[in-house]
């Protein structure tokens, strides 16, 4: 086994380096001690002979490959066994037994070749796609326990960057983007569900219902127009297969933790904090030793507390289950797939009012009516219910790092504390005491399509079509309750109460109705002539979505045990209402060519339409084009190169447009103002104020975006090596020119936005997969993605007055701004020689004077190019499977990316321990933070380099460890399929950032924090 590998190995790098000659000299040492000469020729299906097929040994490293006619000629020992191996074919082995000459037919391996991967408005085989598009199957997405679809992508893909920046159910997607960020507004992909754009996000869908998922991400995309600069990502559902009917269930139990949180300061350390922050302020100190005492030994916990926020708002773990079934099936006049879902997410919160449930049914049924005709009808429905308490995660996170540890989440009689201000005990904001958000997403989208065959008009010839109609309801009630919170009076001995002081109980309710309808038809021809093979269509689409929503508020209610808009007071009450629309008419087509597979050329034009556009400004047209050569394929790169079994340049160049853009932007708009009172009995009248000044020139972005690229399998597909460098250079991005603009002109806000921006964005991805198996029972794969992207601003509106080193133009357009530290002062005499902030002390942070005026102004600030947003991010993935065991590993990570992280910024008042631990103190003169401070401090809470970590990581993503029932046992008890699995998600991470998960999306931590899952499950077909 090592001696095969390393010889592959040789002949890869030995192709990489052009030393052919050291590959025959290999060949010709394997055959040196064989006795007997066999010959012979290997034919395809049709009788023709098959060239550069590769001929090896059994368990030998001796290999040839056939002529440009199939002949072959071997040296062998004795009784050996000859396998034969082409790209497209299935392997075959023959023993030979005396026999001098062994003739082989080879038959087309139909799973290899007609492997295919979903593009816009179709499909192609993946060994003829010319343009960038990555492909990942369903199998592989539920390999992850993620409730949210998204969340299973990270890793998956090369070119997508997935950050995941919560965990909250309900909340809990990645953001995507499809080689990084191209334009200074909305980079976001479009998604197209079941051949349908726009139809919402993709990630609540159920994962069992996922055939597979595309990403466009160069030229080919360009099918899509004025609405793929930022590439495309296709999600393909399921459809029955022919056989008899298969009963499929998929039941799985999890539980969910935290993968990171800071440990905060308890009572005594804090109560010392603030302490030295009243030194440092020359102020009386708040806590006296013996109060300080009385923390630290926790001797009167009724007067002297000592609470843990996060243990007292945090559970340790919490469950999430999940069922799934469907029914599949078909014969050769029906095919069908049913299927429905039922997910419940709780929240990590003790008594927790946070929960996410979530129902899902699909049908998607076909019908072959005639030998020509076929027709299918695709219906889903989705439940989405979400439960939170009145206070956003957000805000009850802000209150666990705001509440003093010296205040009791509850007395030891019982009672609930006080919290910092007007009862806002996180605690009791955690579960639901204090109100509740209730939101009830109700989601059904359906499409009718045919697809005609025309062969009495020609061969190869159809007409199809598709009907969508998709409609979105929202119903959303948020109450803000009277709460039971308690302050214990030392004095009186007595609990107050604070009920009275939480504010009058009020009631938000809001309806929204979403609808979509579109409309495509496409003439198309497929036809193979020989060796060429034509594939063309032309299509014409049509979309239209209304959007309305109408909300009403009380206040004044006696009692919450009737939360309906009724009871509430006449006094405080009002309503409100949105609405919106959009239309879009595109004409679009795509013509392939392949010569014998091997040349093959694509173009793409598509000409599209917007109502966002002023007239004359509607239309955009939107071309792309790629070619690719698949080397693999010529004779001389056969017979000489046989190890090398695919070997496919391609190239494209694709112009796209981004439309996502308010609208009526070319007309002069006004708002709802304060209005004004008028008449004899000066009653108030509403009033219009106008908006920002109108541009009559208004149109869309537009990306030139340049693809070149590798792919290849080496060993009989073993191996795979693919790679892409692309160039995407975006201009007429929309924005203001509010900098460059002096307020004093009085236009501030007034300017309309233009289509003057521009920026560049580059990068490459690389992509490696080997896969081998030993024998029949044992097999592995190990692999791996990078991704590499950085964009430069080309233009943007800056200020005249800016500082070199703070413009962004030249630039990429995601940075930090902060100020440049020198470190920790020590002594005064540093301070006194240095530039410094006024108030500046010993233990407080040093800033450098950068524009060298001898004060530290916010001119002094200077732009740190990293952003959370990484530049590049890479996964490794391995696995294997043995008799029915099977373990996959996924480890996923970033790079090139920073997070500030200010514990003491904003609401934030409760240090973390290593704050507290290594702060600067005269007894502790090397400490590595400042000395002590609070949010108020004016010089050590700047955003500033010092505060700036590495956010790259590696992180556990995805694990799975399965076992699948033999057949021998499973047919016992009538099943087709019987697995069972644990898995687990966002396991370990491995980070510089240590008290905080590195995908955090907030300053100072006060966010609901990603979570891991463990689960178990279980998987039965019938």
């Amino acid at each position: 086994m090592k001696l095969k590998m390393t010889l592959k190995v040789f002949m890869l790098f030995s192709v990489c380096g052009g030393q052919m000659g050291m590959i025959n000299a290999v060949n010709a040492q394997s055959v040196v001690q064989t006795t007997d000469r066999v010959t012979g020729k290997i034919t395809d299906e049709t009788g023709g002979g098959l060239p550069g097929v590769s001929v090896t040994v059994k368990g030998k490293g001796t290999a040839v490959s056939s002529d440009g006619s199939g002949n072959y000629s071997i040296n062998i020992s004795g009784k050996e066994i000859l396998v034969f191996s082409f790209t497209g074919y299935t392997t075959k082995e023959v023993a030979v037994n005396g026999t001098t000459r062994v003739n082989v037919q080879l038959q087309v391996d139909q799973k290899v070749l007609e492997e295919i991967v979903v593009v816009g408005y179709g499909v192609q085989k993946k060994v003829t796609v010319t343009g960038s598009v990555a492909s990942i199957k369903g199998d592989v997405l539920r390999q992850s326990p993620a409730a949210n679809l998204s969340n299973a992508i990270a890793g998956r893909v090369p070119g997508v960057i997935a950050s995941n920046r919560s965990g909250e159910p309900g909340n809990d997607f990645s953001t995507l983007l499809i080689r990084g960020k191209g334009t200074l507004n909305d980079n976001s992909p479009l998604i197209v569900i079941d051949g349908v754009a726009n139809r919402g996000a993709f990630e609540r869908i159920n994962p069992d219902d996922v055939e597979s998922i595309s990403v466009l991400k160069d030229a080919s995309a360009a099918i899509y127009g004025a609405q793929a600069a930022n590439g495309v990502i296709l999600i393909t559902t399921k459809r029955g297969k022919t056989g008899k009917p298969v009963i499929t269930y998929t039941g799985s139990y999890g539980l969910t933790q935290p993968t990171q949180l800071p440990k905060l300061v308890d009572a005594g350390q804090y109560a010392t904090y603030i302490n030295e922050v009243n030194d440092r302020l020359g102020q009386p100190h708040q806590y006296s030793d013996a109060d300080v005492q009385k923390y630290k030994d926790g001797s009167d916990p009724l007067n002297f507390p000592n609470t843990d926020w996060y243990d007292a708002v945090l559970k340790d773990l919490s469950p999430q289950y999940r069922h799934a079934i469907s029914l599949s099936g078909g014969n050769e006049k029906t095919d069908h797939f049913i299927s429905g879902e039922y997910l419940n997410q709780d929240g990590i919160f003790h008594k927790s009012a946070t929960n996410y449930k979530q129902y899902n049914l699909r049908s998607n049924i076909g019908s072959q009516v005639t030998n020509d005709l076929k027709v299918s009808l695709n219906v889903s429905g989705r439940l989405e219910d979400r439960h939170y308490s009145n206070y956003s995660s957000g805000s009850i996170f802000a209150e666990v790092l705001s509440a003093y540890p010296t205040l009791p989440a509850y007395y030891p009689n019982g009672l609930p504390g006080p919290g910092l201000a007007g009862g806002r005990n996180p605690v009791l904001m955690a579960s639901g005491a204090t109100g509740y958000n209730k939101t009830k997403d109700y989601s059904l989208i359906s499409d009718a399509s045919f697809h005609l065959k025309l062969p009495y008009v020609t061969e190869g010839l159809y007409l199809s079509g598709l009907a969508a109609f998709d409609f979105r309801f929202r119903n959303g009630k948020k109450l803000y309750d009277n709460w039971d919170a308690y302050r214990y009076n030392k004095t009186s001995n007595e609990y107050v109460n604070l009920r009275d002081t939480e504010g009058p109980i009020n009631l938000n309710e809001d309806f929204r109705n979403y609808q979509l309808q579109t409309y495509n038809l496409k003439l198309g021809y497929e036809r193979r002539f020989a060796a060429h093979l034509i594939t063309a269509f032309v299509a014409f689409e049509q979309s239209e979505n209304y959007d309305e929503g109408i909300s009403a508020y009380r206040t004044g209610y006696l009692s919450s045990k009737i939360d309906q808009i009724f009871i509430g007071g006449d006094k405080d009450k009002n309503n409100g209402s949105v609405a919106s629309q959009s239309a879009r008419r595109n004409f679009f087509g795509r013509f392939t060519y392949g010569y014998k597979d091997r040349y093959l050329a694509e173009v793409i034009l598509r000409h599209d339409g917007s109502f966002n556009f002023p007239k004359g400004k509607q239309w955009g047209t939107f071309p792309g084009i790629s070619l690719g050569w698949r080397i693999s394929e010529e004779d001389f790169f056969k017979q000489q190169v046989s190890f090398v079994n695919q070997l496919k340049i391609k190239a494209s160049w694709g112009k796209l447009g981004n439309d996502k853009i308010a609208p009526y932007q070319n007309l002069q708009q006004y708002y709802l103002d304060g209005g004004f009172y008028f008449g004899p009995d000066s009653e108030k009248q509403q009033g219009l104020s106008a908006g920002v000044a109108p541009n009559p020139g208004v149109t869309w972005e537009v990306a030139n975006n340049m693809n070149i690229g590798i792919e290849s399998a080496f060993f009989n597909g073993e191996l795979s090596i693919n790679a892409d460098y692309f160039i995407s250079k975006r201009n007429r991005i929309l924005i203001a020119r509010n900098a460059s603009v002096p307020s004093s002109t009085g236009l501030s806000g007034k300017l309309p936005v233009e289509n003057i921006g521009k920026v560049d964005n580059r990068g490459l991805e690389l992509e490696l997969m080997y896969r081998h198996s030993i024998n029949k029972d044992f097999s592995y794969q190990v692999g791996g993605n990078y991704t590499y992207t950085r964009n430069k601003v080309v233009f943007m509106d800056e200020a005249a007055n800016v500082p070199e080193w703070q413009k962004i133009q030249g630039h990429s357009m995601d940075s930090w701004l902060v100020y440049k530290s020198t470190g920790i002062y020590k002594t005064q005499a540093e301070i006194d020689n240095s530039v410094h902030l006024a108030g500046t002390k010993p233990g407080d942070i040093g800033y450098e004077d950068i524009n060298g005026d001898k004060k530290i102004t916010s001119d002094d600030r200077v732009r740190i190019f990293e952003t959370p947003t990484p530049s590049s991010v890479f996964a490794l993935t391995a696995g294997f499977q043995y008799k029915g065991f099977g373990l996959d590993i996924l480890l996923q990570g970033q790079g090139k990316a920073r997070q500030l992280i200010l514990p003491q910024q904003g609401n934030a008042i409760t240090p973390p321990v290593w704050l507290f631990e290594d702060r600067w103190s005269v007894n502790n003169p090397e400490g590595t933070y400042p000395a002590s401070f609070d949010r108020n401090d004016p010089v050590n809470n700047r955003y500033s380099d010092f505060w700036l970590r590495n956010a790259a990581f590696l992180r556990l993503k995805n694990v799975e460890i399965s076992y699948t029932f033999p057949k021998t046992f499973i047919s016992r008890l009538s099943l087709q399929n019987l697995r069972v699995f644990v898995n687990g998600s966002n396991l370990l991470v491995m980070s510089k950032i240590k008290d905080y998960d590195p995908e955090l999306n907030a300053v100072t931590g006060s966010y609901y924090p990603q979570t891991r899952i463990m689960s178990a499950g279980i998987n039965i077909s019938l």
